[in-house]
């Protein structure tokens, strides 16, 4: 796999290894203990909510995908700390934009998460690290699209657990060539602009 992109910095190097924590997109902290049993069904709980975005996602249930987010629910990402991608607010509009994807898609996408950890708790939020890696099948082979992470903000509404904010980090595009040459109609669905003051 091999993808291309533009760089906000062109005489910098991209900051690697450690991309996010250069750009301040995460910091880890020290592993903390639950300090109820019903502060550890909660991690749990928030956990099954974002694999539940992933399910809902590649099984392609835009109701499902949309009542993962509280209403007012932010999705945003980033390139390697250099191209944004979003933000888009609202359940309605990330529901709108994530499943603006499908029909161009014409693979089975899978979204795995991996080495998830709880960063922060109250009772009303959690915030979570994952490891991603996106996968497609054509029906003939499976190929990594891209990797990254989720930082995910988790509200406590009512007696559920919804996304409040997801920040998505990519180590490559999730798009094929570069944004420079992509159309208006490409930058717009990834949710990329070559305007650096309005991404």
């Amino acid at each position: 796999m091999s993808h291309e992109t533009k760089i906000d910095r062109p005489n910098a190097p991209v900051p690697l290894p450690a991309w996010a924590h250069a750009c301040g997109m995460l910091e880890l902290r020290e592993s903390r203990r639950p300090i109820n049993s019903d502060a550890l069904a909660d991690r749990l709980l928030c956990m099954e909510r974002i694999a539940r975005y992933c399910w809902a996602y590649d099984e392609r249930r835009l109701d499902q995908l949309a009542a993962c987010f509280t209403d007012d629910g932010i999705w945003e990402g980033n390139v390697l700390g250099c191209v944004p991608v979003g933000p888009f607010t609202g359940r309605a509009r990330i529901g709108e934009w994530l499943s603006g994807f499908w029909p161009h898609q014409k693979d089975q996408r899978r979204h795995m998460l991996l080495n998830t950890i709880v960063e922060e708790q109250t009772n009303d939020s959690v915030l979570t690290l994952s490891y991603l890696q996106l996968l497609s099948s054509d029906s003939k082979r499976v190929q990594l699209e891209t990797t990254g992470f989720y930082r995910v903000t988790y509200a406590r509404v009512e007696d559920q657990w919804r996304i409040a904010r997801l920040t998505a980090g990519f180590d490559a595009p999730f798009w094929p060539g570069n944004i420079e040459t992509m159309s208006a109609s490409g930058r717009a669905r990834h949710g990329v602009s070559l305007d650096k003051s309005k991404p």
